[in-house]
């Protein structure tokens, strides 16, 4: 048995302790995804073969601001994660457009502290993702604008299949948009394409606390606001998509909806509660050395729910009813009511929830009444 090595004893009364605090990993839902489909076989930035990369990182590479680097060897797509501008540029130096996109989402004020690019073949859009879906990004952007609605479309029905990720489409013509409608996933802007209000967008909001804020009336930085008529904006409004436009004297996003209509922070919230949830029931799942398939179990499941829900009550994602409580129900029926099956699978699936979701003010209507002395003849 080895020795115990303790540091020397100097003679004080004072004894300091130090404990060195380092910056967290952002892992949250507010992630950026660049997506870069390529015609040709994917190729890093040195032009190497992406079944020849390597997933561990030399020094040099993570001196350099690359955080992590994944081949799926199934269609030869790579993933990466970048820690800011300078270390995207060392791979995409003579990609303008992505160079464009990751200068703009670093640009505003509440960027993540990393960006993700997956380089992946064209036509293997829904393989690559699913390779990758849970990797640590919730927002996706597209490198190069698409006008083929038919890949839209394939693309847009991923993020509607799984229903916890958000893919943003920017484009100059609504009408692109039309095909789109009912998509509760699929985010459309309206902007020219010179400028990347899809990655201002991402990064000027999607990192904020969820449940904490609405998607409409947000200044995004280095985005040009567009002078619309109101008939212009009404078309924009009409199918669900969002423009960027002066208000008052204040560059502002509009309304913050999806595309099937309903507002991205309640979707936010749906996505939340849904991988908080998860992630605290497997905890409570592994954390104990048996969780009983009795009423004990039972209430620990139920506890277990109420907090998450609890939380959600106070991060604002679910509404505060009339009298000033948390508008939400949860419930767990006991063992007796489970079946033989999952009794026998040691599966319980009695639990059960319903919440109000938390909505916003964006729009105001005031009825005013002056008192005249004027009489009328």
């Amino acid at each position: 048995m080895g020795n115990t090595i303790k540091a020397y004893d100097r003679i004080s009364d004072v004894d300091v302790i130090m404990s060195v605090i380092r910056p967290q990993m952002a892992v949250g839902l507010g992630n950026l995804l660049l997506i870069n489909s390529l015609a040709k076989p994917v190729e890093s930035g040195a032009n190497t073969q992406a079944q020849t990369l390597s997933d561990t990182l030399t020094s040099e590479e993570i001196e350099n601001g690359l955080l992590l680097r994944k081949t799926d060897k199934n269609t030869g797509a790579v993933y990466r994660e970048y820690k800011n501008l300078d270390a995207v540029k060392i791979d995409y130096a003579d990609n303008e457009a992505i160079l464009m996109k990751a200068e703009s989402y670093f640009t505003q004020d509440n960027h993540s502290d990393r960006i993700a690019i997956l380089d992946l073949p064209a036509g293997k859009e829904q393989e690559a993702l699913g390779a990758f879906w849970f990797f640590n990004w919730t927002f996706a952007i597209m490198a190069k604008s698409n006008d083929d609605k038919t890949a839209l479309t394939t693309l847009s029905n991923i993020f509607e299949a799984n229903k916890d990720h958000f893919l943003v489409i920017q484009t100059n013509d609504v009408s692109l948009l039309n095909g789109l409608q009912g998509q509760n996933y699929t985010i459309g802007l309206k902007h020219d394409l010179s400028e990347p209000m899809d990655a201002a967008f991402v990064g000027a909001i999607a990192t904020l606390p969820v449940g904490s804020t609405t998607w409409k009336f947000k200044t995004l930085q280095g985005i040009s606001p567009e002078s619309l008529t109101a008939n212009e904006l009404n078309s924009i409004n009409k199918v669900n998509a969002i423009a960027y436009t002066t208000v008052f004297g204040k560059d502002q996003t509009t309304e913050g909806k999806s595309l099937s209509g309903e507002y991205i922070d309640t979707l936010h919230g749906i996505i939340w509660v849904k991988n908080e949830m998860q992630a605290q029931l497997e905890k409570l799942l592994q954390s104990n050395n048996k969780l009983p398939y009795d009423q004990t179990g039972i209430n620990m499941v139920l506890a277990t729910a109420t907090q998450v829900l609890t939380k959600a009550f106070e991060k604002g994602i679910i509404l505060t009813d009339d009298n000033g409580k948390a508008d939400y129900t949860v419930s767990a029926t006991p063992r007796q009511q489970q079946s033989a099956q999952d009794l026998s699978d040691r599966h319980y699936g009695g639990l059960s929830f319903t919440y109000h979701a938390s909505g916003a003010i964006h729009s105001l209507t005031i009825h005013g009444s002056v008192n005249s002395d004027t009489i009328l003849q």
